[in-house]
């Protein structure tokens, strides 16, 4: 059974849209830093990586709570481990795709068969470092991270959400995973609302209860992307939900329900269409013995060359027009 959310945990961010227009790298150092003002027991074990994540407010609240492992993730998640294990609350953050496939050995045993609470946190997931190339874009890391029994997967669609979810984890500790997307410049952000681990967040609903045309589910950053879609299909006379996955594991299955009352079902993910969200709700659509037609809209299965986020989205088809387009391709 999922556990409740930690309904006591601290509140982090006080001003929502501001916090949302930052760089989610300084969001997160910002959050870690509130966080510690009411936990002493608050660590940050990081990579080279770590140089890049504002971590003075926890230097300053803190010292001596942020651990430099250098270029070696794979010992950064055995030292995040021993320390969980003694009783500290540990986030070991790094690069998305260094810190969940390289170091995919280092989780299984440590965070999946031995249980250690260390809260793993992957920044630039999806193509946000894309113009690095594909060593550097986190495609697979949801199907890497999914498929380990124990960990909770969280995926955050904006600073204040990934905020609230790290004041969770840091109040009750598990092994976790939390997977950081960051939208394009100019993309808007989603307007504020409740963020609670295990639980979805209906976005828009234009037939509360009942059947709609179009149920779009997506996670992370894209999100406000998936409502712009659903605007675009709502212009051509359709009926639309739309619904923020902010866990994948465990998944609320409010989110299967959504999609199983609509005649076609949409998944939108700034991961590979293999193993990620799409992959998720198809396997538990067809569990429930629901079988609505499902579109999987994601980063096709294979690797792109490096480029600009925005450019490798638009690639992705992962636009508000190519979304659009793709749900009325398939309705037709």
């Amino acid at each position: 059974m999922p556990r409740e959310a930690a309904v006591d945990a601290p509140t982090v961010v006080e001003s929502p849209a501001e916090f949302d227009r930052l760089d989610s790298r300084v969001a997160f150092g910002q959050a870690l830093g509130r966080i510690a003002e009411n936990d002493s027991r608050v660590m940050a074990v990081v990579s080279d990586y770590g140089r890049r994540l504002a971590l003075d407010g926890l230097r300053d609240q803190l010292p001596g709570s942020v651990i430099q492992c250098g270029i070696a993730e794979q010992n950064q998640v055995e030292v995040a481990s021993a320390l969980a294990n003694e009783g500290f609350h540990v986030l070991a953050p790094s690069y998305a795709p260094f810190i969940t496939a390289r170091v995919l050995d280092q989780v299984r045993v440590n965070l999946g068969m031995m249980g250690s609470p260390v809260v793993l946190v992957g920044l630039g997931a999806g193509y946000h470092a894309g113009i690095l190339g594909p060593s550097h874009m986190a495609l697979e890391d949801l199907a890497c991270m999914r498929s380990i029994p124990g960990l909770t997967v969280v995926t955050p669609a904006t600073n204040s959400e990934l905020a609230s979810a790290l004041a969770e984890l840091a109040y009750d500790p598990r092994p976790a995973y939390v997977r950081i997307t960051q939208a394009p410049a100019g993309d808007p952000t989603l307007p504020a609302g409740d963020f609670h681990i295990g639980r979805c967040r209906v976005l828009e609903d234009d037939a509360p209860g009942r059947t709609v045309d179009v149920a779009i589910a997506s996670c992370g950053s894209i999100g406000v992307r998936a409502v712009a879609a659903a605007g675009l299909l709502r212009d051509r006379g359709l009926a639309c939900r739309v619904v923020s996955v902010g866990t994948v594991k465990p998944l609320d299955q409010r989110v299967v329900e959504s999609l199983a009352s609509a005649r076609i079902a949409v998944t939108v993910e700034e991961h590979s269409v293999v193993g990620g969200l799409g992959g998720l709700l198809a396997e538990s659509l067809l569990d429930r013995g629901c079988a609505p037609g499902l579109l999987r809209l994601g980063a096709p299965d294979r690797y792109p060359e490096a480029d600009e986020q925005g450019k490798l989205l638009e690639r992705a088809g992962l636009t508000p027009d190519g979304i659009a387009n793709a749900v009325l391709a398939r309705m037709e």
